[in-house]
């Protein structure tokens, strides 16, 4: 190999080390901005989780188990109807099309910059 080979893919590999550190990098900022900081529980902390507090203005020991059920003869009406379900959190929304539509957009670039530098690699080899 000549010398000027080396510089290629010298050049070719810092190009690679960048790439990868920045995404992850954003990755990483992306994921905080998302679930909080990212940082492991010291030894001697108890796992908490976002769902475990008191609701708002109610004391933690009040009530802890939630609302008391209404006997079965005092609500004739709603024991005959079906409870509604829940509205889906994953719904068709316009930030949730413009998030899936990024992320196959990213998809693809990452596939096409993998074939990118596999050719590459396959151009410097004899």
């Amino acid at each position: 190999m000549r010398g000027n080979a080396f510089v290629k893919v010298g050049a070719v590999g810092l190009a690679m080390a960048f790439c990868i550190f920045f995404g992850v990098s954003l990755a990483t900022q992306g994921t905080e901005r998302i679930h909080g900081p990212l940082t492991k529980p010291q030894a001697g902390e108890a796992k908490q989780h976002a769902y475990a507090a008191a609701p708002a203005g109610k004391p933690a020991g009040a009530n802890a188990a939630g609302p008391v059920p209404k006997p079965q003869a005092q609500r004739p009406a709603e024991a005959k109807t079906k409870p509604a379900m829940p509205e889906d959190p994953a719904a068709d929304t316009g930030i949730n099309r413009v998030g899936n539509k990024t992320g196959e957009l990213l998809q693809i670039a990452a596939y096409h910059g993998i074939r990118l530098v596999v050719s590459l690699f396959e151009a410097l080899s004899p």
